[in-house]
């Protein structure tokens, strides 16, 4: 575990201590629910809390340290004064980059990302590093650089993501990475950006900071200017030797995927754009130096994550969890998998809440969802949120009978109508604000 001298985080920040902590910061933590010993508690303000109200708590969690915008006067616990928590906790990340020695890795794309980082560091060996769950912002970043050993680990990988514009300029000037990686580029935060190629260009600054090589999809390497860069292309007829060519043809059990002339069985039901995103990470951990009877071994021991595709089974029902967010590219790739894995003919419960952030084209987006869905008569569709009712036409256009679609504005609303189906199979996708895991009963 990475340990913070306390002259060195007061260096860092421009800070001023209270009084100097007698032990190094082992972690940093903001949540006091969450404190353990030798934590540094970063007193955040936001629009709904601030942290200096429990500056107190944390010092009777167990924290060593505060880093605050002021003061807490009758509070004994080391605290050091910055004029912004946030921004000192990313210079502190920042600086602290600098001094390791473990190659990052930096991650970003629209759809899949964090089932990305969690497969490429797998690939990568035991001694990889990864950020926690979705740790990606402007907050999850610093608290992921500032957790990495530079005794321990000799790769991180780090993912990066953005829905606004600039927020990349932030996270790239901490992460530093040695290489970045560009996934894909898909009409997620159009309400912040308006087209896919301002998206595209905003997550290429993370290509354009690596400082030895980078990987992207042959569409977009003309906004990698700055290092050599691997494109990853379907085309055999591409041969040039900063292409590696990925390949996925499904199987009964998953998909095979040839990569570099090297073939690979991944025994997964995935939807065909996560098995794209499996193609291109082993191509970059045979770039990066992984033999491929290492990538096979390690791919078996592949595992969702929580609400992202996994199955859950409670009692005599059986939950496709999907619901950590939703866009309609990943629509379509969940609604791939799901079938690949649900017997056929059985009737199916559709959980389906509302996509986000889709600006000016959020009805017609809602309106195409229905083309996705195999519409059996027995099926019941669940629509929830701001747009279930653009949700719903789209799935009359498509075949559903007006008696199989219920709408509702709130999932709490849709919960017990749910409770009392009598289906066995069930499927949950929409974006994080609905929470539809509320619905596994």
């Amino acid at each position: 575990m990475p340990k913070f001298d306390p002259n060195d985080l007061q260096h860092w920040t421009n800070g001023v201590w209270s009084k100097v902590p007698q032990v190094p910061v082992e972690e940093f933590c903001f949540d006091t629910r969450k404190l353990t010993g030798n934590a540094c508690f970063l007193a955040l303000k936001t629009e709904n809390n601030d942290g200096h109200l429990y500056v107190k708590t944390a010092r009777d969690c167990g924290a060593s340290a505060a880093i605050v915008e002021h003061f807490i006067e009758d509070c004994d616990l080391p605290q050091l004064k910055v004029k912004n928590t946030l921004l000192a906790f990313q210079a502190i990340a920042r600086i602290y980059r600098q001094t390791l020695p473990t190659k990052v890795i930096a991650l970003t794309g629209s759809v899949g990302k964090t089932s990305a980082k969690e497969l490429l560091s797998l690939l990568l060996g035991e001694e990889t590093f990864k950020s926690h769950e979705n740790l990606n912002n402007t907050l999850g970043v610093p608290f992921s650089l500032t957790q990495i050993d530079g005794s321990v680990h000799k790769i991180a990988v780090l993912e990066a993501g953005i829905s606004e514009k600039g927020e990349m300029d932030t996270l790239a000037s901490m992460l530093q990475p040695n290489v970045s990686v560009l996934i894909n580029v898909e009409p997620v935060h159009l309400e912040h950006f308006g087209t896919l190629e301002e998206i595209a260009t905003e997550k290429a600054k993370l290509l354009n900071a690596a400082q030895k090589r980078a990987y992207c999809p042959k569409q977009w390497a003309h906004l990698s200017k700055n290092v050599p860069t691997y494109v990853f292309s379907e085309d055999a007829s591409e041969n040039s030797e900063n292409t590696i060519l990925c390949r996925v043809t499904p199987t009964k059990s998953g998909w095979q995927c040839i990569v570099q002339s090297k073939t690979f069985d991944v025994p997964f039901p995935l939807g065909r754009r996560m098995a794209q995103t499996f193609a291109m990470m082993i191509g970059v951990a045979i770039n990066e130096g992984i033999s491929a009877s290492d990538i096979q071994t390690r791919l078996l021991r592949w595992k969702p994550l929580a609400n992202r595709g996994a199955w859950q089974s409670v009692g005599n029902r059986r939950y496709f969890v999907d619901c950590y967010n939703a866009n309609p590219s990943s629509f379509e790739n969940s609604l791939e998998g799901f079938y690949r894995e649900v017997p056929k003919d059985v009737p199916i419960v559709y959980c389906i809440g509302s996509m986000l952030e889709l600006g000016t084209q959020s009805t017609a987006f809602h309106r195409e969802l229905g083309k996705n869905f195999r519409i059996q008569k027995e099926d019941i569709f669940v629509c929830i949120g701001a747009f279930a009712e653009h949700i719903k036409e789209g799935l009359l256009q498509h075949g559903a009978h007006t008696s199989q679609i219920y709408t509702f504005a709130k999932t709490e609303e849709a919960r017990l109508f749910v409770e009392k189906l009598p289906h066995t199979y069930f499927y949950l996708k929409g974006s994080r604000k609905y929470q539809l895991e509320n619905l596994i009963i």
